[in-house]
C-alpha cells in the first residue's frame, strides 16, 4: 500500500500498489481526465541506457493491437523515474492460477495456448520478439481467455539497439537454447517459451527450472522433458515446440491448426524431445508440400533395392486410456542377459540378389530379402560396495569395484540413422557414475561410449523406454516409468529388449 497518493505528470493518481517485482512496482491508479482506471508501472532508472530500454518498451508494445496483448497508454519520465501506464487487467496471472489449483485441465490449457498465441502472432507480424514469455506473463481472465503482459524486455527485429546489454536478458527456465549459444532472438524463441509454459500448465511442473541457473542452463540445453500427464494434440505441439533445431519448430500458423484439430484428441505421437521434430509418420506438417514427406522416412538398404520399414521411424502411439502402458510393461531392471558380442565396425553383410530365368508364360516370382535386426550390445546395470551404479556394455571396461546387478536392454552397436549416442560418465570428485547423451558428459569425465539408444520406439521390435533416474545421492539408468520409486530426470530414448 502506498503512504499517500501521488498523481503522476498532473494525470494519473497511484490508489495501491498491485504488485512488484524485479522490474519495478506496478499500482492502481486512476486517470483524472477521462475517469478510468489504469495500472502504472513505475521503474527507476539509473542511466540513460535504462531509460532508453523504458522507452523502448512503449514503443513496442505501442505498436501493438490485439485484443490477447496488455496495451500501453502512455509512458512518462518525471524526476528521474519512468512510468508506464497500461491497460489495467484485474486478473491472475497463470502462474498465480497454477500455484492455487496446480496442472490445468488440458482443455484450458489449449485455450490459453491460443489467445498467447495470437498475441505472439500480432508481435511476430510487427517485427517484435516479446523474448519473456512465462506463466508470470499472462494474465487469465474470468471468462476463460487470456493477455500477453511485459514487453518489457522485447526486441524489435529492426532496433539493432541495446543488443550488447539485452541479448541475453530472459527467464532461464524458458529461454530456447540458441539463445545461450549467442544466436539472436526469433520467432521461434518465442514459440519455445510458449512450448515450455504449456507444458508447465499442463504437467504442473516447469520442464527445465531446476536449484540453480546453472542447472537450468544445462537442462535446456541437453534434458529432454518428458510429458507425464499431458495427451492429445496438446502434447504433440509441445514436443515440437520443444525441438532444439529452430529450423525444425512449427510455425505459429501450423501450431494452431494443430490445437484446433479436435479429431486427433484421442490420438497423440510423443516421445522425448530431441534435436528435431516429432511428426506423424503419414502427415506432412501443415502447409508443408506433400512431397517433402518422404524425406523423412528411415531406409534400410538391402539386396539393391531400398525397403522403407518401421524399426527406426515409427512414432510412439499413445492413447489415453493406455500412457501408463510403460511403467506396466517396465517393471524394473530384469535378469542379466549374455551380450550379443562386442561391437564391431564391419557393417552386417547382405547376399546379392540372384537372377532367376522364368518362363514368357508364367509369372515372375520375387523374393524379399529379410531386413537384418540391427547389431546390438547388451545394456548392463552395475553396483559397488557403496551403493553408487554404473550402465556399460562390452564396448567400455566396467570401473573396479563394480559387479554387475542385471540387465537393462541393449543398445545400438552402431551409428544408424533415428539413433543418438549414449556415453558413460564419470562425476568429479565423486564415486557416483551416470549415463549421457552429451559428447562431453555435461561437463564431467567421458568414461566411454556406449552404444546408441533409438530416438523413436520401433514398431515391429520388442523395446523399452530407458530412463535416466536420481535418488538423491547418486544417479542410475532403469527402463521402469517410475524410475523404482525414485526421481525421473528425463528419458534417454528407447533400447531393445534382451531376448
Amino acid at each position: 500500500m502506498v503512504e499517500s497518493s501521488k498523481l503522476v505528470a498532473g494525470r494519473y493518481r497511484t490508489l495501491r500498489e498491485l504488485g512488484r517485482g524485479g522490474m519495478g512496482v506496478v499500482w492502481l491508479a486512476e486517470d483524472v481526465v477521462i475517469g478510468r482506471r489504469v495500472a502504472v508501472k513505475e521503474l527507476r532508472t539509473s542511466s540513460a541506457v535504462e531509460a532508453e530500454r523504458v522507452l523502448r518498451e512503449a514503443r513496442t508494445a505501442g505498436r501493438l493491437n490485439s485484443p490477447s496483448v496488455v496495451g500501453v497508454h502512455d509512458v512518462i519520465i518525471e524526476a528521474g523515474v519512468a512510468y508506464l501506464v497500461m491497460e489495467l487487467v484485474e486478473a491472475p496471472t497463470l502462474a498465480d492460477v497454477m500455484r492455487r489449483r496446480g496442472a490445468l485441465p488440458a482443455e484450458q490449457v489449449v485455450a490459453i495456448g491460443l489467445d498467447v498465441l495470437s498475441a505472439l502472432e500480432t508481435a511476430h507480424a510487427a517485427g517484435i520478439v516479446h523474448r519473456d514469455v512465462k506463466p508470470s506473463n499472462i494474465m487469465v481472465l474470468p471468462g476463460g481467455g487470456a493477455k500477453l503482459a511485459d514487453f518489457g524486455i522485447a526486441r524489435a527485429m529492426d532496433d539493432p539497439r541495446l543488443t550488447a546489454t539485452g541479448s541475453m536478458m530472459g527467464t532461464p527456465g524458458y529461454m530456447a537454447p540458441e539463445l545461450f549459444t549467442g544466436q539472436v532472438p526469433s520467432p521461434a524463441t518465442d514459440l519455445w517459451a510458449l512450448g515450455a509454459t504449456l507444458f508447465h500448465a499442463v504437467e504442473g511442473r516447469s520442464p527445465f527450472q531446476r536449484d540453480t541457473t546453472a542447472a537450468t542452463v544445462h537442462a535446456v540445453l541437453y534434458e529432454p522433458p518428458v510429458l507425464r500427464v499431458g495427451s492429445g494434440p496438446l502434447a504433440a505441439v509441445i514436443a515440437r515446440l520443444l525441438t532444439r533445431e529452430t529450423a525444425d519448430r512449427p510455425s505459429a500458423a501450423q501450431v494452431r491448426e494443430l490445437l484446433r484439430k479436435p479429431g486427433e484428441a484421442d490420438t497423440v505421437f510423443i516421445r522425448p524431445v530431441t534435436g528435431y521434430a516429432t511428426r506423424p509418420v503419414e502427415a506432412p506438417w501443415p502447409d508443408e508440400p506433400a512431397d517433402e514427406k518422404p524425406k523423412r522416412r528411415k531406409v534400410f538398404l538391402v539386396a539393391g533395392a531400398v525397403l522403407a520399414v518401421a524399426v527406426l521411424a515409427g512414432l510412439f502411439l499413445v492413447r489415453p486410456d493406455d500412457k501408463d502402458e510403460s511403467r506396466e510393461a517396465s517393471p524394473g531392471p530384469v535378469s542379466t542377459a549374455a551380450s550379443s558380442g562386442p561391437s564391431t565396425s564391419t557393417p552386417p553383410t547382405t547376399t546379392p540378389p540372384t537372377t532367376t530365368t522364368v518362363s514368357e508364360t508364367a509369372p515372375p516370382t520375387t523374393t524379399e530379402t529379410p531386413v537384418p535386426p540391427p547389431e546390438s550390445v547388451a545394456l548392463q546395470r552395475f553396483r559397488n560396495a557403496e551403493g553408487f551404479h554404473y550402465s556399460g556394455t562390452d564396448k567400455v571396461a566396467p570401473p573396479a569395484g563394480f559387479t554387475v546387478e542385471g540387465g537393462i536392454g541393449k543398445l545400438l552397436a552402431n551409428a544408424i540413422p533415428g539413433t543418438k549416442p549414449l556415453y558413460s560418465c564419470a562425476i568429479t570428485n565423486s564415486q557416483d557414475r551416470m549415463s549421457s547423451l552429451s559428447a562431453d558428459c555435461e561437463g564431467q569425465s567421458v568414461h566411454g561410449l556406449l552404444g546408441h539408444v533409438l530416438v523413436d520406439r520401433p514398431t515391429d521390435l520388442p523395446s523399452l523406454p530407458l530412463f535416466r533416474c536420481n535418488s538423491g545421492a547418486h544417479h542410475f539408468d532403469s527402463v521402469a516409468a517410475d524410475c523404482e520409486g525414485q526421481t525421473v530426470e528425463f528419458q534417454f530414448g528407447w533400447v531393445l529388449e534382451q531376448s
